[in-house]
């Protein structure tokens, strides 16, 4: 092919490949992209009241997105004020975790609350704390004091 030639057809293939965009925001058919986070139902954390041994809760919730679900889990606020996440798979439909609670060798009753949170596909996640809003509380109840002693006259 002669020294022309060649850059006749260089140039035509540059010009053909210049028009091939990578694409923007907004994919074809006009239709914007996921920015809402996934959906959360049915949320559940049973039992809601322990002896004062403590025990397993099952945190359990549905999620659903368009854009599909990447991650659920359950932030647990403990009765010292510090938070645990949670991890839940997805077990027949239903997203699941368990948390122990801890026994309780307070005067009173312990208190935990639990939210649930989910990430889709596209990073968007359920605003802090979660869902419900106001969290499920789970409490621990205080043991039984003991008698008080009988006084004799």
């Amino acid at each position: 092919m002669r020294g022309w030639a060649k850059r006749a057809l260089g140039l035509l293939l540059a010009a053909l490949l210049s028009g091939c965009g990578g694409g923007g925001g907004i994919p074809s058919g006009g239709a914007p992209s996921d920015t809402t986070p996934p959906s959360l139902s049915d949320i559940q954390v049973t039992p809601s009241q322990f002896r004062f041994v403590g025990g397993t809760m099952t945190i359990s919730a549905k999620a659903s997105d368009p854009s599909g679900i990447a991650e659920v889990w359950a932030e647990v606020l403990k009765p010292d004020g510090t938070k645990e996440r949670v991890a839940m798979n997805l077990v027949g439909g239903v997203y699941q975790g368990q948390y122990e609670a801890e026994a309780n060798t307070s005067n009173d009753g312990r208190v935990y609350k639990v939210w649930v949170r989910a990430r889709d596909g596209q990073g968007n996640e359920t605003p802090s704390p979660g869902m419900p809003l106001d969290g499920i509380v789970v409490t621990v109840q205080a043991p039984m004091s003991p008698p008080s002693q009988p006084n004799f006259p």
